[in-house]
């Protein structure tokens, strides 16, 4: 039996790179997966861009499986059995009524999660991020900021916290996007790069000081399972996979002051036992333990799909 796999998204977020990695190992627990992308890193096949070439692309699959909601959206508008996985935590009328029509709603936090007997909350995965520190970085105490540039992640709230901060340390921001702000002397913008866990291993902190609801943030489950301390704002999902005080400090969203308090817990904290910690954690959020749990929910869909068309056939 065939499934598709159907993602919209044009750049490398949080649900693009959770298909990324997810895909090949769904493939090796014998899930046969075609996949159209509108993200050129994912590859597979180019996904069309209206409603009814979305549907015209289903046609032949036994099992939809949509990764972000404009694909749910539209398998919900067809017969074919699908899948949500999702990524996000907003709702509206329209994606409430797909989520009810799915066989299944893959939420990555009780953040993201509609109300519905259908829903089964898997957290998001990581590999591991051991790897020998990047060394093209400034020295000194360093805080890392992973993910997309832009209003919603708060970078602002970032660079004012800086300057409130007792201890000195320099800022470095990596993902896609334009920087925005004036270049500052402790501010290291980077070039688009993959090796996301030497950065991790170069830094002292990972901040994540979000202005919106974040559903299961990968850069927080990266930080913790690279033994890293996380200053983050309270926001969606966030609480579900850290332990305050422990793996990351929580504080409230748009408040430097607090912000730049927190920092500098984490750069005075323990090191080596909070990498500990951290590492103890992180091993709840591995990526084959998610890779197993969506494999199982496509596999019990793809059976009871195949249990109805036989039904079909011989009524």
């Amino acid at each position: 039996m065939k499934t598709l796999l159907l993602d919209h998204g044009t750049t490398l977020g949080g649900g693009q790179v959770m298909a990324a990695r997810l895909l090949p190992l769904l493939r090796e627990r014998g899930l046969a997966i075609d996949l159209l992308a509108g993200c050129a890193e994912l590859g597979g096949g180019v996904i069309p861009t209206s409603y009814r070439g979305l549907r015209r692309a289903m046609r032949g699959y036994d099992l939809i499986y949509a990764n972000t909601p404009r694909t749910a959206l539209a398998a919900a508008t067809t017969g074919i059995p699908f899948v949500w996985h999702k990524h996000s935590v907003p709702l509206t009328w329209a994606t409430r009524l797909a989520a009810r029509r799915a066989r299944a709603v893959i939420a990555v936090s009780r953040a993201a999660a509609p109300a519905g007997r259908n829903v089964i909350v898997v957290p998001n995965g990581v590999p591991s991020m051991e790897a020998p520190p990047a060394r093209d970085l400034p020295p000194g105490a360093k805080i890392l900021m992973l993910g997309r540039i832009h209003p919603e992640k708060g970078h602002d709230l970032a660079l004012e916290a800086l300057g409130l901060m007792r201890r000195r340390a320099t800022l470095v921001v990596a993902g896609p996007g334009d920087w925005p702000h004036p270049a500052r002397e402790n501010v290291r913008v980077l070039e688009p790069r993959d090796d996301v866990a030497a950065l991790l291993a170069a830094c002292d902190a990972l901040a994540l000081p979000s202005r919106v609801p974040e559903a299961c943030p990968l850069a927080v489950l990266e930080a913790q399972a690279a033994g890293l301390p996380v200053v983050a704002c309270d926001v969606g999902g966030v609480a579900e996979i850290v332990q305050e005080g422990v793996t990351a400090y929580l504080v409230p969203p748009e408040d430097p002051r607090r912000l730049a308090l927190a920092l500098d817990r984490a750069l005075e904290a323990d090191r080596a036992a909070w990498a500990r910690h951290a590492r103890a954690h992180a091993r709840r959020f591995t990526l084959q333990a998610c890779a197993d749990a969506v494999a199982g929910i496509l596999s019990t869909c793809l059976a009871s799909a195949s249990q109805r068309d036989q039904v079909q056939a011989h009524p």
